[in-house]
């Protein structure tokens, strides 16, 4: 909404232009992520925390660790998660076509679309 705000106010076009470029790619981001969505191609990952890796001195949540039916999942956290605990059980949302890498008996996914902690 501010973008439009910008747009409308401001007549210069070195700083429409990359606006116009953000909106375009927000836009078309949104829309591919609707029909993945709507045509079922995620996967639901519900797991039982049992490791967190955290950061050095600010203890950011830096990788979860899941217990599935699988096996054991670890999965990069790319945003800040806060009162987090083990025990947790959390659901990740991963597209089907998601590589999965195996590391010392665990297996790594580098990628998703959405993760929800549930106490």
């Amino acid at each position: 909404m501010m973008l439009l705000f910008l747009m409308t106010g401001s007549r210069d076009l070195y700083l429409l232009l990359p606006c116009i470029l953000c909106i375009l790619w927000l836009a078309g981001s949104g829309v591919w992520l609707f029909v993945q969505v709507a045509g079922g191609n995620y996967m639901c990952l519900q797991g039982q925390c049992i490791r967190i890796d955290t950061s050095g001195l600010r203890k950011q949540v830096r990788a979860v660790h899941l217990a599935l039916e699988q096996g054991t999942v670890k999965i990069p956290v790319r945003y800040r998660i806060s009162k987090l605990s083990e025990g947790d059980t959390i659901v990740v949302y991963v597209a089907e076509k998601t590589p999965v890498y195996e590391r010392d008996g665990e297996y790594i996914i580098g990628n998703y679309y959405a993760m929800a902690i549930h106490r």
